[in-house]
Parts: C-alpha cells; structure tokens; sequence
C-alpha cells in the first residue's frame, strides 16, 4: 500500500510554518482571534518541523551481496525564508536508501483565514536543475536562497484545528489535480508533535480513488533523527553529511578520487555538472592547485559510494576574481552536490634491496573539468 502513497504524499502531508519573535513585534495590536492564530502557529511548527519516517516498509530490494534491505519513506521539514512571504517552509521527501537524492520537493506556508490556521502547498517552478540545489537544506536552512514567490505555484490548503495535544485538518474541499490519473484529491492530515497520520486521495472522472489511501485507510509516520547532518567549520565551510556508505576504503593521501559533482550558485544556477558528460572528475588526493580550496576540504574523511554536500564560502571559492568563464562572479558562495563513486589506491612502493634499486612511476594524472579547477 505505501507504493501506492509515493504519489500522494508528494502532495500535502508536510505542512509547516514558522513565526519569529521579530515579525510578532513589529506587527501592530493584535485582535483575540490574531492572537490565538498566532500562537497556534508556532505550535504547528513546533510540532512538524524534524525529520518523519514511515512506520511500515515502503519497499524491499536485494542488495549485490544477496541481502535483503528494508527501505522507508523519510520526510524532512525545516522554516525557511522566502523572498516576498512570511511563514514558510522548505519539505523533501526521500527513500532512506536515497536520502541525498529527493523524489518530492516544496514549499509551504502557514497563513490565517477566517480566524482560523491555513496551511497552503506550493510547488518549486524552478527546473530540475535548480532543484536539485535545495537537496539536503533541512539540514542547513539558513544557506537556502534564491527563491521568491514568482517562482511558487499553489496547489492545495489544508485548514487546521485544534485536536487535543496537536492538530487536524483536511482540504475544505477537492482539489484539482492530474497527478497519477486523478482529476481531483483531498488530503487531510493529524499530527501531536511525535507522529503524523495522512490521509491524502485522488479521484478519477467517476470518483473512484485511484491512488493514496483507501476511504478508510491512513499512513502513520514517527519522528526520528535527521537522515543529513550539517558542520560548519570555523572556516566557513559547511559539510552536508549523509549516511555513511558502508565502505571501508576512506580516502588517504595519495588516492585517485573519482568524484560525480553538480555545482551551483546561491540562486540555484547550476554552472557546471559531471553527470550529463557521463564522466566524474579525477584527481590526487589531496588536489592542492589542482581545485578549490574548499573542494579539497570537503574531500576529507569521505568514504568510497558516500555522497555530501558542500557549501563554499568565497574566500574558499574562487575569491574576489570569480571564475568568468563559468559565469561566476567574485566572492560568490558554491554550492556542490558530490559522490565519491571510485578510489584508485597505488600499490605500496617496496623498499629497494642492496642489489637493485626500484624506480617507482608518479601516479598518472587525470585533467577534470575546469569549474572545480583553481
């Protein structure tokens, strides 16, 4: 049945906004029914911001050793700022084999009408490129940028009430829709800060569900530790780490790395992507001149199969000159998505006897791609 709920819970099951101190005080003398509005906010997005995990299986699969791995729907919620919008939110669902690798991403906002606590659903009109730039940001909301409310495209409400020690809600009535042969879905959702339980539906022309939850059948969720952890060094830079990859080849001083990137401004343009060339990039570890300094920060202690991501301050960058030729300007903060998918380790050199003497060869250099170059 979860299968079947991929495609509903792209929808509308995480719901969350944020109300600061700072706008509270600035806003003028509130009515009762503002007031409780208000404070019911910040209680919703108490209760939904973290991290949400299926309580049954999504799937199973077979691993190349022949085991068998148990794979969850992971949902990840954190407040964001938006450009022109007050309240919102920044949602990506994952497959905890996947977590770096989102198959739903969208913005959400809290909002008051009629006295009571609407939380709206947006999609992200930017392109599949761009999206792929916010991947992991629950991880580190402050460094998400470059969205404004032109670039948001609404989709549903979800009106909320109180429910004993959380919330519930449902859409106040269909939706259009023509996701998985639907023309029309509701979604209703209840949450108490510990789990969540959607159920969300879509409808075809004869209003016969024809994906998500049956007319008496709902999807439970639990709240769990973040699938992606953010440091941010003294340096500036910021590691987005995801689950270790199992290997226990950790790359050392002298590897070949063989690196997959996509690289981005702040805005979410990408300028540069190894994917689409089919070719990762390949170089000595450490890479001294041969890319960033912060690159090859981000390179330590990554293991063979794990993937990161690095935000780049532009001291650590390409500095005050920018890289023109790659459209990017001077002190600009890079973003890179990077997997480690090949270690090439030389054979250790033996020492030389008294009778001969080894030559060794230099490891041959490979030449990568000019945008994680200096």
């Amino acid at each position: 049945m979860l299968k079947n709920h991929r495609v509903a819970v792209l929808v509308s099951v995480a719901l969350l906004g944020s109300v600061s101190n700072a706008l509270a005080n600035e806003r003028p003398l509130m009515t009762e029914t503002e007031t409780i509005s208000a404070s019911q906010m910040d209680q919703i997005a108490a209760q939904l911001a973290g991290t949400w995990k299926t309580t049954e299986l999504y799937q199973t699969t077979q691993t190349d050793d022949g085991s068998t791995q148990e794979i969850f729907m992971l949902m990840s919620i954190a407040p964001v700022a938006i450009e022109g919008m007050e309240n919102t939110m920044y949602v990506e669902s994952v497959l905890s084999n996947t977590p770096w690798s989102p198959f739903r991403q969208a913005i959400f906002q809290l909002y008051e009408y009629k006295g009571k606590v609407r939380l709206r659903t947006y999609t992200m009109a930017v392109g599949d490129d761009a999206l792929s730039v916010y991947a992991g940001m629950t991880a580190s909301p402050t460094y998400f940028g470059g969205l404004d409310k032109k670039q948001l495209i609404a989709t549903l409400d979800v009106e909320l009430d109180a429910n004993g020690s959380g919330f519930s809600g449902s859409t106040p009535y269909p939706y259009p829709t023509g996701v998985g042969g639907a023309v029309e879905m509701t979604s209703s959702v209840t949450f108490d800060g510990t789990t969540l339980t959607t159920a969300d539906r879509g409808y075809d022309a004869n209003g016969v569900v024809v994906w998500g939850a049956g007319e008496d059948a709902s999807y439970a969720f639990e709240q769990v530790e973040p699938y992606a952890a953010a440091t941010e060094r003294d340096d500036g830079l910021v590691i987005v780490e995801y689950p270790d990859s199992g290997s226990d080849m950790v790359v050392q001083d002298g590897d070949q790395m063989h690196v997959h990137y996509s690289g981005y401004l702040a805005d979410g343009t990408m300028f540069d992507s190894s994917y689409p060339r089919n070719q990762p990039f390949v170089f000595a570890f450490p890479p001294g001149k041969r890319a960033i300094v912060g690159w090859g920060i981000g390179m330590e202690g990554l293991s063979k199969g794990a993937h990161r991501k690095l935000i780049i301050p532009g001291d650590l960058g390409y500095g005050p000159g920018g890289n023109p030729r790659a459209g990017i300007p001077g002190d600009a903060t890079l973003i890179f998505n990077i997997s480690l998918v090949q270690i090439d380790r030389p054979e250790p050199v033996e020492e030389a006897s008294d009778e001969s003497t080894t030559e060794s060869a230099p490891v041959e250099s490979h030449e990568g791609h000019d945008h994680a170059e200096d």
